[in-house]
């Protein structure tokens, strides 16, 4: 039997749930699970969860105690706020989490985490970590410090028959690693002499005579990035020609200041390299690469296997912290995972050796598996690679759907009502297109439906597309209708504001009602924004009947500008029953929105002929003269053509290899749209509501920062 931490609820053999942002029908015989992260929606240890939950879904799914088969979704919140983030997994009812790979923020997370009483899993290695681990929940998915340090110490002495062995400390906070370095050395018979070097010195000439005095074999370097790169380069002018370890020897703050002919050599060690030779390390780069278009670092090799170790302890019956401390013998990307003979919390004792090549990329010269080399032979993979079937190429002009999920509207345009939504991977035949090819035309559910073009992707042949006139106006929304039932009935009735404004956070207030006959439990609210795909979600402790509420969706998002539009549910975890009518209307409400930058400046203007200073800087930006309006001090601006409204312009769109003209004459102006890059280089936007025959012109403007 399955443990209460797990809560499916089963409402119907169709099950509607929220992920990444959009919503998915499952099959009859499969329910949904939930592991949350804590990262950003792009960050290393999102991407390896969101790829191992891809593969676990391909291969048929999460395999519960009694077998039953549930779809793995990942739901991602940043660690920008700690309780938000907390606040964010408890709404969503996941099942685990993958905590973020800084251990600074991991120690903010602790506490909070542990509120959860669920198994918590972080890649930061720092050997303190999980000494404040009461609750004994807290894993952590990588090698510590000390594992890396001990590996880093055989492969100088055992491999490359190195005898003396200085280390450099740079500040206090890489004690308990140097340490743990320094104990193996001594277990192999090679003393190290220390030098420490605070982190509030400047001059290093003290240290660098010492070890050009001595000439030891190798020098190790610890400490912050900027400060070991200057080190390093200091050692390397005077002329110390020994080997130099330093555990960070990747990081950008260290490769950025040292010069690239200085970096070849440079002895690392780490939980894993992409780099590495073996079969399973180089399927999950391919596949990583495949995926997200970059290549994974450790961090995503730890996420990936915290997810395939949560999978395996989901297969057994009891606590999932009980199983996941049982667990031995399971073959993850970084190597052998052997939670069951490590330290209580620890599931990884592999790491990867590196030096960097002459083109500074660090190539793995040697593995270890507590503390001893291992082969890099190849292993069997952890999910398995499914053949896919063969499809066969469709004729024609057709498209892929790129984003999360896309809306289809019945118009070319956000005015237009949205019909319904496809998911990524989605392919669909093109029936037409606008004039200028910015709107697609497909058959959708018998009607025709329109998609934006920068949303898909298109292959075959344009010229069989026909053009096609766009309807003259939308359909008035349809609103949902009230269940007439006894049961509760809980639907989303408005959400707002509908511009998002980046990295800051975002405030949306949904409107909740209960149209049913009946009062409802508690239940939660909640969606994910894009872009992103960031969860956020609240909880209701319960709605009367009749009655409405508003709840607050808080998040910070990071991205490009541009309308994007989420899925707002109502009753996310199914915890109220509905009945029927009620519970099919709990997944209908689509928030469209815009998401932008701040504005620097914004209003109403109107002017005379003369100068304008659009932003406020103290620098002319335009001119106006009666009959042309005319960019000054290096600015630019052109005519917006795609937008009806100055509502409807975002950042992003404004476009500064476009801004190239000089001036715009006063035919042109009525009622346009007007993208303006000002003299200081902001973008901005004015729409021009009147000119009158006085030489009046008047507008309204928006300057980013």
């Amino acid at each position: 039997m399955m443990s209460g931490r797990f809560k499916v609820a089963i409402r119907s053999l169709t099950v509607f749930v929220l992920s990444f942002g959009f919503l998915t029908a499952l099959t009859p015989a499969q329910f949904v699970v939930r592991i949350g992260v804590i990262d950003q929606a792009d960050g290393p240890s999102a991407r390896g969860a969101i790829l191992a939950a891809k593969h676990i879904n391909e291969r048929g799914g999460l395999l519960g105690a009694n077998r039953t088969a549930f779809e793995l979704k990942i739901v991602v919140t940043p660690p920008s706020n700690p309780d938000i983030a907390v606040a964010n997994m408890r709404q969503a009812d996941v099942i685990a989490v993958l905590g973020p790979g800084n251990a600074s923020q991991m120690h903010a997370l602790m506490q909070p985490l542990s509120s959860l009483d669920i198994p918590a899993l972080t890649s930061a290695p720092s050997d303190s970590l999980l000494l404040q681990n009461a609750g004994q929940n807290i894993f952590r998915s990588a090698a510590a410090d000390d594992v890396r340090a001990r590996a880093l110490a055989r492969y100088l002495v055992s491999n490359l028959d190195l005898r003396t062995v200085t280390t450099i400390q740079l500040d206090a906070a890489s004690t308990a690693s140097l340490i743990g370095f320094a104990t193996a050395l001594a277990e192999l018979g090679v003393g190290a002499s220390n030098l420490f070097h605070g982190d509030t010195q400047t001059d290093f000439a003290p240290i660098v005579g010492q070890i050009l005095a001595e000439q030891p074999d190798a020098v190790s370097i610890y400490g912050p990035p900027l400060l070991a790169a200057q080190v390093y380069g200091e050692l390397r002018a005077s002329g110390y020609a020994g080997l130099v370890t330093y555990d960070q020897a990747t990081d950008p703050g260290f490769v950025s200041f040292v010069s690239s002919d200085l970096l070849p050599g440079i002895v690392s060690a780490t939980n894993w390299s992409f780099s590495s030779a073996d079969e399973l390390s180089r399927q999950f780069v391919l596949d990583y690469v495949a995926a997200f278009g970059a290549v994974p670092d450790g961090e995503s090799a730890a996420s990936y296997d915290a997810v395939g170790l949560l999978a395996a302890a989901f297969q057994r019956p009891g606590s999932l912290a009980d199983n996941l401390r049982l667990i031995d013998e399971f073959a993850g990307v970084q190597g052998l995972l052997t939670p069951a003979s490590l330290a209580t919390g620890e599931t990884s004792s592999n790491t990867a050796i590196t030096r960097l090549n002459a083109f500074g990329v660090a190539n793995v010269v040697a593995r270890a598996h507590g503390g001893e080399s291992v082969s890099t032979a190849p292993r069997a993979p952890i999910f398995g690679t499914p053949t896919p079937a063969p499809t066969a190429t469709p004729a024609g002009y057709n498209l892929t759907i790129l984003s999360t999920v896309q809306n289809v509207r019945s118009g070319p345009g956000l005015s237009y009502d949205v019909i319904g939504q496809l998911t990524s991977g989605a392919q669909a035949r093109v029936r037409g297109a606008t004039t200028d090819y910015a709107w697609y035309v497909i058959d959708f559910q018998g009607q025709l439906g329109w998609l934006a073009a920068y949303l898909v992707d298109t292959f075959g042949d344009r010229s069989l597309v026909p053009l096609i006139e766009p309807p003259p106006s939308s359909t008035p929304p349809v609103s949902p209708t009230a269940a007439s039932q006894s049961e509760p009935d809980i639907v989303i009735v408005n959400a707002f504001p509908n511009r998002i404004i980046l990295d800051q956070l975002a405030l949306v207030n949904v409107i909740v009602e209960n149209r049913g006959l009946s009062p409802a439990g508690p239940f939660t609210v909640a969606t994910s924004f894009q872009p992103g795909s960031l969860f956020a979600g609240f909880n209701l402790p319960g709605l009367s009947a009749g009655r409405r509420a508003t709840v607050q969706l808080q998040q910070n998002l990071t991205g490009p500008t541009g309308p994007q539009s989420a899925i707002i549910v109502a009753d996310l975890n199914q915890q109220v029953y509905e009945g029927p009518a009620g519970e099919a209307n709990n997944q209908i409400f689509v928030f469209s929105y815009i998401v932008d930058r701040p504005i620097f400046s914004s209003g109403v203007r109107t002017v005379t002929e003369g100068t304008i200073d659009l932003d406020g800087a103290g620098n002319h930006d335009l001119t106006w003269t009666g009959n042309e309006l005319v960019a000054v001090n290096g600015g630019g601006l052109y005519h917006m053509t795609e937008f009806r409204a100055l509502g409807d312009v975002h950042h992003d769109a404004i476009s500064p290899e476009l801004a190239a003209a000089d001036a715009l004459n006063v035919n042109s102006l009525r009622n346009a749209i007007v993208g303006v890059i000002t003299s200081s280089g902001r973008r901005g936007a004015l729409q021009v509501t009147d000119i009158s025959s006085e030489g009046l012109l008047a507008f309204s403007y928006r300057v980013y920062r």
